[in-house]
């Protein structure tokens, strides 16, 4: 079958969890004999010089890029007050892109079009113009429920009230666009239920996020006087970057644990100069590291203090198939169904992450076990090639 992929930035390389989960899929979609061609924004955040992308690595028959500024700019955020549709959708509605994606659908036939993440919904009425395709969005996340999140969460004053009314008009339009597709695919079945409630009636499927597992290999845990700590993801995601601070300010900065035998690494893409405010001989901020599974596989223990998001995280999948002993909030590990204590560390609270990683200093024999648990749990649930199957045996029946 023929796909034509859309996403909002080019998923190479695959760093953060958005890039894993589409080039993943892709690269398995490719494995199996379909035809894939890519039409992506090329971000200034996220912008991708495709002279340095490996052909071995590369499952696309042809690739279309569009410059895009996606910066935040305070006076297109103000008049998107007195706008219909919501600021994070009219971030991505640009002419040239949709040039582009009128020629490419007039010269192409393709089975199918793969919307990766409703951000590009304002695209899919020039689909159905010039195609007969099938359309599939593919939900990372609801994505109105993180920001639904971050109005309660976020401590600035001056921005909650302006986060709460772009939810408002998110969760609206995201209600009612999704209806529209031919398939809607979700991470988990909490999103999926939350689209439901809010009406949706549609022909659904759930595509748990899924990795490689290939080019994984454990590093061995051993048992040093120095525990190391990692953390991994974008930085430039308000989720993310806000989890992170919480985390410093109101745990490893207390007293009982922050002391000269833990180590935490920060690594992550458009790590904001702020962080580096935090640098010590305790703490060490790597910015954007080359290559996600050696940093993983550098600390035993690796943390997800998110206290806000929806869908699942691709970086705890990269730290189970790693073998690492993952410490993360309820909200971080939903859509995994890991246990705690067994495969998982669950922490909601500052109180809880001191005492999970006080644990895993003193506790080395049931690391070795957690660490062993958290592979097996991998493998047997998480593998892209069973996912990408049952993706593939729904789409072939609404292709009919």
């Amino acid at each position: 079958m023929k796909f034509l992929v859309l996403s909002k930035k080019f998923p190479f390389p695959p760093i953060d969890g958005e890039s894993l989960l589409v080039s993943g899929f892709n690269n398995t979609l490719k494995s199996k004999g379909h035809e894939i061609d890519i039409l992506s924004f090329n971000t200034i955040k996220h912008f991708f010089d495709f002279k340095n992308f490996p052909e071995n690595q590369n499952p696309y028959s042809n690739i279309w890029m569009v410059y895009l500024d996606n910066r935040i700019k305070p006076v297109d955020a103000f008049k998107n007050l007195f706008s219909a549709q919501p600021f994070h959708i009219t971030r991505f509605i640009r002419k040239e892109f949709e040039e582009k994606l009128t020629v490419i659908l007039k010269n192409n036939n393709y089975d199918f079009i793969l919307i990766e993440s409703l951000y590009l919904n304002p695209y899919f009425d020039v689909i159905r113009k010039y195609s007969s395709a099938k359309i599939i969005l593919r939900a990372h996340n609801v994505e109105y429920e993180i920001w639904q999140r971050l109005s309660v969460t976020s401590k600035n004053l001056l921005l909650k009230p302006y986060i709460k009314y772009l939810t408002g008009k998110l969760k609206k339009y995201e209600l009612a666009n999704i209806a529209a597709y031919d398939l809607l695919c979700t991470l988990t079945k909490r999103d999926l239920d939350i689209f439901i409630s809010g009406g949706f009636k549609g022909v659904s499927l759930i595509v748990p996020a899924g990795i490689e597992g290939k080019d994984y290999k454990p590093a061995e845990i051993k048992n040093k006087d120095i525990l190391k700590i990692s953390f991994i993801g974008s930085l430039d995601w308000l989720p993310n970057s806000e989890g992170i601070q919480w985390f410093i300010d109101k745990c490893w900065n207390k007293s009982h644990i922050s002391d000269n035998t833990l180590e935490l690494h920060i690594a992550g893409r458009n790590t904001p100069l702020w962080i580096y405010k935090y640098q010590n001989k305790n703490i060490k901020i790597h910015g954007e590291v080359p290559d996600s599974k050696e940093f993983l596989n550098s600390c035993p223990v690796m943390i997800v203090p998110l206290l806000a998001g929806s869908g699942m995280r691709l970086k705890i999948l990269e730290a189970l198939a790693l073998s690492r002993i993952v410490i993360t909030t309820s909200i971080g590990l939903e859509g995994i169904d890991a246990t705690d204590g067994k495969e998982v560390l669950i922490a909601d609270t500052d109180e809880e992450f001191i005492e999970k990683i006080r644990f895993c200093k003193h506790n080395f024999e049931a690391l070795q076990q957690i660490s062993a648990n958290a592979a097996k749990f991998f493998e047997d649930n998480y593998k892209l090639e069973i996912i990408v199957d049952r993706f593939l045996n729904k789409i072939t029946e609404i292709r009919k």
